[in-house]
């Protein structure tokens, strides 16, 4: 999603998590794959997978949480530089925007084309998108209009967040920035809970900032305690502790209710949370512990960490390509079980070597702008 590679709170480059972000990518596109085939009858022999990948859903989370980790790790290192708030702002539109509006771009012209006329560029649906306000569209009419990028609600998320709270972390003490991300965090739950139980619909629940602010709130609140070294120790020794508690809420709502699934509504309620306290569990144990072999494989081996720099122009691209994979291979006459296989193998291809040639030819060039505009020298620390 919208999260960049680079440096994590205080300075530190915390490297297991760029893995992280490639299998969280992979759990991601794994699902859109078989969603995009969901018309028809899935294969039995996929049914235990389907199953499993009905829990992936949660790596929307997990990337929440991280990118609130790493903005505001990012923000805390800026406070009490000149310039801290325009220097972020550039750095982050130099980031961002590119791919974002690249991607938009190229696919103006399947806009154009599955509607036969140029004048699709204007409707609200579309028109969302270019100004980060898809997720309010999505609110209001559900998944179907676009689909190829229903999937951006997640960045339109995030560009909310961004857009007031470095503000906040640059001008506030950060005594007050504790009060104000557990208040969030608080206010968030309650919300989706008073939404639910008001009758409200699941979609809008999923996919507005507000209900989704305990994510990023957490990840910042991460980022805060992480400041020191004592509070890294801290969560070093609970990070096992959090995921077990984590992993144990997921188990008791999907035994009661016999799925676990984003638009159950006590999965909103009550299942959001346990996502959470198992995303700050699985931070903090990749960021502040020496872990095994394991853990060291899945989230520190080289493919893992490549495809977690590319993640960003990966998630832009992948759906749209799933989509029109599936479409080309079903016009064709391919049965479900090799459509499903067939899909994720030129979908997972396709995908990364765009995204390597984003990166290469479209994102770096754009990120070496950054020294164009430095911070100025650092103001006197203030108090609090």
């Amino acid at each position: 999603m919208g999260t960049a590679p680079g440096p994590a709170p205080q300075g530190r480059y915390y490297i297991a998590l760029d893995g992280a972000r490639g299998i969280f990518f992979l759990c991601i596109l794994s699902l859109h794959v078989l969603e995009v085939w969901n018309h028809l009858p899935l294969p039995s022999v996929l049914g235990l997978a389907y199953a499993g990948l009905q829990w992936s859903w949660m790596a929307v989370d997990m990337f929440f949480i991280l990118s609130g980790f790493l903005i505001t790790g990012i923000l805390l290192q800026m406070r009490g530089i000149r310039y801290a708030t325009r220097t972020f702002y550039f750095r982050r539109s130099l980031r961002i925007f590119p791919p974002y509006y690249l991607v938009l771009a190229l696919l103006a012209v399947w806009w154009v084309w599955e509607a036969g006329s140029i004048r699709a560029m204007t409707e609200k649906s579309h028109l969302s998108f270019w100004v980060y306000l898809q997720n309010f569209y999505v609110a209001r009419n559900g998944w179907g209009d676009f689909r190829p990028v229903t999937h951006l609600w997640s960045l339109a998320v995030e560009e909310q967040f961004y857009l007031l709270w470095p503000l906040l972390v640059l001008m506030l003490p950060v005594r007050r920035l504790w009060w104000i991300l557990i208040g969030l965090f608080f206010l968030a739950i309650l919300l989706r809970v008073t939404m639910v139980l008001t009758g409200f619909s699941g979609v809008a629940i999923y996919v507005l900032l507000f209900t989704r602010l305990d994510d990023l709130a957490a990840g910042s609140l991460l980022a805060l305690i992480a400041s020191s070294a004592a509070g890294r120790e801290v969560l070093a020794r609970w990070a096992y502790r959090l995921m077990l508690a984590g992993l144990a809420g997921v188990a008791v709502i999907w035994a009661v209710r016999g799925k676990y699934w984003l638009l159950d509504p006590v999965v909103q309620m009550f299942g959001y949370t346990a996502n959470i306290v198992f995303g700050a569990g699985l931070l903090s144990l990749l960021a502040f512990r020496d872990n095994g072999p394991i853990v060291r494989a899945l989230f520190v081996n080289p493919v893992m960490r490549w495809l977690g720099a590319r993640s960003y122009a990966a998630y832009l691209l992948h759906f749209p390509i799933a989509i029109g994979t599936q479409r080309v291979l079903e016009a064709h006459g391919s049965d479900p079980l090799d459509g499903i296989l067939s899909t994720w193998v030129i979908t997972a291809v396709l995908t990364m070597v765009l995204a390597e040639l984003s990166w290469r030819y479209w994102e770096t060039p754009w990120l070496s702008l950054r020294h164009r505009y430095q911070p100025g020298k650092a103001r006197a620390p203030s108090a609090g």
